[in-house]
């Protein structure tokens, strides 16, 4: 009897070793699965995909500030300045670019605009000299009412405008129509080269008189032009 339960007990020891053996045996097998599986990713040729790239987009400060625009008033038959505060750019080129802009829409004061409308601004250039170059689009020629007069204030109220906004950032401007130059915007103000900020309207308004007088062998009075031209253009065609 004492042999057939030591017999017994032998026998449970030996499948209690099998089992342990066995599982044992399982987990290293797992183990060296799962190591053979990750190193096979490390060794892996094939390069994983780049990350999705970020744009960041450089927002342009602005702040609000206060500028002047020119217009025509009628009473004193001379530019009058108009001041608004916009949200403007930090830049002088997009600061330029968003000025010009404002003064191509109507007067919220009751001021004649001189600028044709549906003038468009295309583009704002700076070059290395201060000189900025407008360029307008092709109605501010081909829509303009003609006049000498009518042309020196058109002229004039671009040079004002950029003057006594931009004193310390620009000397010079050029006006290009459909990004050309051109002699004229009416046939009396010469615009083919940079005009100097010191150009004012009765400076623009002599050189419009000298232009038409060659062309005409007549030479009127700036009394007669502010009186005729302006007059009559300005209250009839607005």
């Amino acid at each position: 009897m004492a042999d057939k339960a030591m017999h017994k007990n032998l026998k449970s020891m030996q499948i209690r070793q099998i089992v342990i053996s066995t599982a044992t045996l399982a987990i290293g097998i797992a183990i060296f699965v799962i190591f053979i599986s990750c190193d096979s990713q490390q060794n892996d040729p094939t390069p994983a995909p780049p990350p999705s790239p970020i744009v960041i987009s450089e927002l342009t400060q602005t702040q609000i500030q206060k500028c002047t625009l020119f217009f025509f008033d009628t009473n004193s038959l001379r530019l009058a300045g108009e001041e608004r505060e916009l949200n403007l750019s930090q830049d002088v080129t997009e600061r330029l670019k968003q000025t010009i802009n404002e003064l191509l829409k109507d007067s919220i004061s009751g001021l004649y605009q001189t600028i044709p409308q549906g003038t468009l601004l295309y583009e704002v250039y700076v070059d290395e000299q201060s000189t900025v170059y407008l360029d307008f689009s092709h109605h501010l020629k081909d829509e303009h009412i003609g006049g000498t007069t009518s042309e020196a204030l058109t002229v004039a109220a671009i040079l004002r405008t950029v003057k006594v906004n931009f004193p310390d950032e620009i000397r010079k401007v050029q006006i290009l129509i459909e990004g050309l130059e051109t002699d004229t915007i009416g046939g009396h103000v010469d615009i083919s080269k940079p005009l100097s900020l010191s150009l004012d309207l009765e400076v623009v308004s002599r050189q419009g008189e000298s232009i038409e007088a060659e062309s005409t062998e007549i030479e009127p009075t700036e009394a007669e032009i502010l009186e005729a031209d302006t007059a009559s253009e300005w209250e009839t065609d607005r």
